[in-house]
């Protein structure tokens, strides 16, 4: 089978041949190693559609680099180690009360799209499953207004803040309308919730908040056939049911800071699980070996339930070469169908 049916087959329970293979870098890493690290991916091909290397599309690609750059929101963002991502210094709706005055951007303005539209074509005839981009939702909001004022936003539920969500729901559907025009397998949408301990906010919070728009956006991709990816750092586990009721369909969180046995014990089976690897310790201070030990654990636990688990582990400069070159190596060989049931292991 191509990359495409093996990652639909993934998601859908449905026997790949394989654990498909979406593991990828951050730029600095590919600045340090170079030809090194992508001869990693010719030995190990990756099954999705290599839409990072086309972000030179994006607007948002441009906080990676070194200095200082305003961005098409007025946000200011400030970068002092180039490769990695950008840190917003100055927000242009930090009083809201200038909500009413402050103009969106375009969305086409975020992302060329005639670019995208002749790369999906390239992806399409190379049979990689292709994601399109649904970028951010609550990091754009305190992109925009600042992260404490947003916070103690939420916790008194302002009315400005509302009007805020209401306009960036709008434009998010916009935005995600744009990339369902074009020839593409699912959205992924991407946000932080959790921090080392637990979630941002408070969980009722973020339920009468958030949920029900995140719901709608999902809503939209599911009724064009589309898959929903959804990403969130830290330990999000309190809203993970959530996440599946309303529609996503392939999960991306770490399983270091929420837990490997309560990942397992409660989701696996469940939906599938983009498994992200500890980007803290294992993968840039642990061994080669532990790391094809721990990938062994992670395949038979969410990848033995006839799919259910598609390798998606970040490759940042802090990463030895060997350790990324284990990590692709261990998802290849303990990745192949069939594999061992979850259950048998608990």
């Amino acid at each position: 089978m191509n990359s495409k049916e093996r990652v639909i087959k993934a998601v859908k329970f449905e026997g790949p041949d394989k654990v498909p293979n979406g593991c990828y870098h951050l730029p600095g890493a590919l600045t340090k190693y170079g030809d090194k690290l992508l001869s990693l991916y010719r030995t190990y091909p990756k099954d999705f559609a290599e839409l990072y290397h086309w972000w030179h599309a994006s607007e948002l690609l441009k906080t990676y680099e070194e200095g200082t750059y305003k961005d098409v929101w007025g946000c200011v963002w400030r970068n002092i180690q180039p490769g990695l991502f950008g840190r917003v210094a100055e927000h242009p709706l930090r009083n809201l009360e200038k909500l009413d005055s402050y103009e969106f951007p375009e969305p086409t303005s975020l992302v060329d799209f005639i670019l995208l539209k002749d790369a999906v074509k390239d992806g399409r005839g190379e049979g990689k499953y292709i994601l399109g981009d649904g970028e951010n939702f609550f990091e754009r909001i305190h992109w925009l207004h600042g992260y404490t004022e947003t916070l103690v936003d939420i916790a008194r539920e302002r009315e400005k803040l509302r009007v805020l969500l209401d306009r960036m729901f709008k434009f998010k559907l916009e935005f995600v309308d744009h990339w369902l025009e074009l020839d593409i397998d699912a959205i992924y949408f991407l946000d932080d919730w959790g921090t080392m301990d637990g979630l941002m906010v408070n969980p009722e919070k973020w339920r009468k908040l958030f949920k029900p728009y995140y719901a709608r956006m999902f809503d939209r991709v599911r009724k064009k056939g589309r898959h929903v990816f959804f990403h969130s750092d830290g330990k999000v586990l309190d809203i993970i049911p959530d996440l599946i009721e309303i529609g996503v369909d392939a999960l991306n969180v770490q399983v270091s800071l929420i837990g490997l046995n309560t990942l397992t014990e409660r989701f696996a089976g469940r939906i599938c699980i983009l498994p992200d690897m500890d980007r803290q310790h294992l993968l840039p201070f642990g061994t080669p070996t532990e790391i094809e030990e721990h990938v062994k654990d992670l395949a038979n636990r969410f990848g033995g339930f006839n799919g259910g688990m598609i390798a998606w582990s970040e490759i940042g400069p802090d990463v030895p070469l060997e350790n990324a070159e284990a990590m692709l190596r261990a998802f290849d060989k303990y990745g192949q169908y069939p594999l061992e049931r979850a259950s048998q292991l608990l």
